[in-house]
């Protein structure tokens, strides 16, 4: 009888352990994309030596503002977003109206597997996010000036209406009616992506920083 009583305790305890939902802050990541990483490793030079590089990979969870469904999509594909080396707080993941003057779409540095892909989520398309474009995680690098050791030099950022507006190429243009993404190389070029009739045009603001 002792027996079947402890089998019965068992049996109800597991029952109740396979139960156990895995915790809601994971959002289905694997457990090393729930904590902030550093990619390191070395790239060539252009005088044929190596550069050290270090770049700073937070997790979705260091951005609370995300929509869910855009979190969790990019939780489906093992994002973490790389950090420049600029960075004083966390960056690369921005919104604005990107696709017409009235929505409210997101954009985000997506880093996985070594390489990092620009991800555009406009609304209502959450699961369907636009691929502007990828390059591995160390293409772009840049370091403080004195500094040995040097980051990522990938930063984007919201152009504003009224900023492309202000643009002297851009003055006379009346179809400009929404938000833009500055796709930037830190200290060396910047690529202003704007969406117009289904499909991204490359724009120069004038403004110095191309």
């Amino acid at each position: 009888m002792k027996s079947a009583v402890l089998a019965g305790v068992f049996f109800s305890l597991l029952t109740a352990l396979l139960q156990i939902p895995p915790p809601a802050s994971s959002q289905g990541q694997s457990p090393g994309l729930n904590e902030e990483r550093i990619e390191s490793g070395q790239s060539p030079s252009a005088d044929g030596g190596v550069i050290p590089y270090r770049i700073r990979l937070l997790p979705i969870s260091s951005f609370p503002d995300l929509p869910p469904f855009v979190a969790a999509e990019l939780a489906r594909r093992e994002c973490m977003i790389p950090q420049s080396f600029e960075a004083k707080q966390p960056e690369n993941v921005i919104h604005g109206a990107f696709h017409s003057a009235s929505s409210l779409d997101w954009a985000a540095l997506c880093s996985s597997h070594g390489a990092t892909t620009l991800l555009v989520f406009f609304s209502g398309q959450s699961d369907s996010p636009v691929s502007l474009r990828t390059q591995p995680d160390a293409a772009w690098l840049g370091a403080e000036p004195g500094s040995s050791v040097f980051g990522s030099s990938w930063g984007i950022s919201v152009r504003s209406l009224a900023e492309l507006r202000a643009s002297p190429n851009l003055r006379r243009t009346t179809t400009i009616d929404h938000d833009a993404i500055d796709d930037a190389r830190l200290e060396r070029s910047v690529v202003v992506h704007y969406f117009q009739t289904g499909r991204w045009l490359a724009l120069n603001p004038g403004d110095g920083s191309d």
